[in-house]
């Protein structure tokens, strides 16, 4: 099927894809075992099988999640690394020149907003947020609990992240699951610390 690959692609992107359409894309890996397969290498785990060869499959679907294409990389290729490669796709393989790439934000980085997304004009992007840059939003003022009132959803806007849409959405059973979970995780850092009234 190998040589195959490209042209059915291509053929379930012009059935399952249009202009303007939601990309879903993520990575896995699985550990490998043998010395044979020039792609297996250390990288990081996501099968808790430390101190394996590995190889990392790229796969694309559409909304729906019917799959489009797949890839497999290195082991040791990080996330990110693959981003340009899937815009590549999406634009030269597929033809489109209107889509909005979904990924997780350990792969959909700043660094590739600005190096692999900004820079194709029509390939917007769906991520979160990395914990440092919510809670800089949050201690500026710019996100408060009050927006949530009335909906679990709020749009927001920030210098830093300028010409791009912000929307924060409170989970209130994450919420309730996480302020359970607080108090069994605070634990005295010293033997001094006490408890203020």
């Amino acid at each position: 099927m190998l040589p195959q690959q490209a042209r059915i692609e291509q053929a379930l992107a012009k059935r399952h894809l249009a202009e303007g359409a939601l990309v879903l894309y993520d990575l896995t890996s699985t550990y490998f075992e043998g010395r044979h397969c020039p792609l297996a290498k250390l990288g990081h785990p996501r099968d808790v099988k430390k101190g394996k060869l590995q190889v990392v499959f790229g796969l694309m679907t559409n909304a729906a999640g019917c799959p489009l294409a797949v890839e497999v990389y290195a082991g040791n290729t990080s996330d990110p690394k693959t981003v340009s490669d899937q815009v590549t796709k999406l634009r030269q393989r597929f033809g489109l020149e209107r889509v909005v790439l979904v990924g997780d934000r350990g792969m959909i980085t700043s660094a590739r907003i600005r190096e692999n997304l900004k820079p194709a004009p029509g390939i917007d992007w769906i991520t979160a947020l990395r914990a440092p840059a919510i809670k800089k939003l949050a201690s500026g003022g710019v996100l408060q609990l009050s927006l949530f009132d009335s909906r679990d959803l709020a749009e927001i806007t920030h210098p830093d992240f300028p010409g791009e849409r912000l929307i924060a959405c409170f989970n209130p059973l994450l919420a309730e699951e996480r302020s359970r979970k607080r108090p069994d995780c605070w634990l005295p850092r010293k033997k001094s610390w006490r408890r203020l009234p």
